[in-house]
């Protein structure tokens, strides 16, 4: 039986999911984002701004879509900056709204308020106080009950946060993981596809995300700029909010830092793909068994999946070293 995974029919959404603008600690307005993005191919931004939702739909129109979202820390010490205590484990999620006009922030903590910028502190709506606790316990309480209001969680930059397996494959109702995060990269951090794999084979039905995570101190033509590095593309029918948010919930996108993914499918035991214009593709499984196209100018080609493979999904790099990935795909789910 043939299985559509990322449907070349279908259009293709350039999405950054991880935005800081002037509404807490980011340089540029919602509009600068917005006018700077489009001009570089984008349709959607998700406005993470720290601590608080704000319904941003007065930005849509019909080539671009604003995604209600906000970004949420939970410290080891909470009272203490990252900036002072650069030891200190953290834990960063952002969460996506099912509704663009449903902008009460979840597990709102007045001790994080220190991220909003005083003269928007009248936008902030919550239901009541939250303790955070920097605990597995702790996290997985604040993403249950986002969960419960339809939100999709993604757990941010895990390098960055100094956490590693054993401080997150407790978790529990993730939707993503930030594989990419292109601020933590430019100043000089790591990228985490490991985080991927570490929470597939715990178990977790997880998805990758590649994110900007942009503050834009730097000018944009800088080499230091933390914009436009790591997209997410989003492959569905229409540019609208109802559209988007079930495709990104259901899988239905792709992670890159710069190749394209056109059409992604698994028949017969093989997984076929073709792409924009890479020199080497990877296979990765549940377990050791791994295996790569190596040449100039690959735009297709198909790996042999094995019944005892797990899971499977592919990454795509290019000559410049910038790389796709797909989401990992469970053979069980094709039974």
């Amino acid at each position: 039986m043939k299985h559509v995974l990322i449907d070349k029919g279908l259009n293709f959404y350039k999405a950054n999911l991880h935005c800081h603008t002037t509404l807490s600690d980011g340089r540029l307005t919602r509009e600068e984002v917005k006018d700077t993005y489009k001009e570089r191919g984008y349709s959607i931004v998700a406005f993470t701004d720290h601590e608080h939702l704000i319904d941003n739909s007065c930005l849509n129109d019909e080539s671009f879509l604003a995604i209600t979202s906000a970004e949420l820390a939970i410290k080891e010490y909470p009272k203490q900056s990252t900036l002072v205590n650069r030891k200190m484990k953290v834990c960063h999620l952002n969460v996506l709204s099912p509704d663009p006009h449903y902008d009460i922030t979840p597990c709102y903590s007045s001790v994080y308020d220190h991220y909003i910028n005083d003269e928007n502190r009248n936008l902030i709506k919550f239901e009541k106080e939250f303790k955070r606790a920097h605990t597995t316990k702790g996290i997985n309480k604040i993403i249950r009950k986002a969960n419960e209001k339809g939100f999709l969680v993604s757990f941010n930059h895990p390098s960055w946060s100094l956490e590693n397996a054993t401080d997150y494959v407790g978790l529990e109702g993730l939707w993503a993981v930030e594989i990419y995060n292109h601020g933590v990269v430019t100043a000089g951090g790591m990228a985490d596809e490991h985080a991927f794999d570490d929470l597939l084979r715990a178990g977790k039905k997880v998805y990758c995300v590649c994110a900007d995570d942009n503050h834009n101190a730097d000018p944009l033509d800088s080499v230091r700029s933390d914009s436009f590095g790591g997209f997410t593309v989003v492959n569905c029918d229409k540019l609208d909010y109802e559209s988007v948010f079930a495709s990104l919930k259901n899988g239905y996108f792709y992670a890159s830092t710069g190749p394209e993914i056109k059409e992604l499918v698994y028949e017969d035991g093989k997984v076929k793909f073709e792409c924009s214009e890479v020199k080497k593709v990877r296979l990765v499984t549940e377990g050791r068994r791994t295996s790569a196209i190596i040449n100039n100018g690959i735009t297709s080609g198909e790996f042999e999946i094995k019944e005892n493979d797990g899971y499977f999904r592919l990454c795509f790099e290019d000559k410049d070293g910038k790389c796709a990935y797909t989401q990992a795909y469970e053979l069980c789910d094709f039974e």
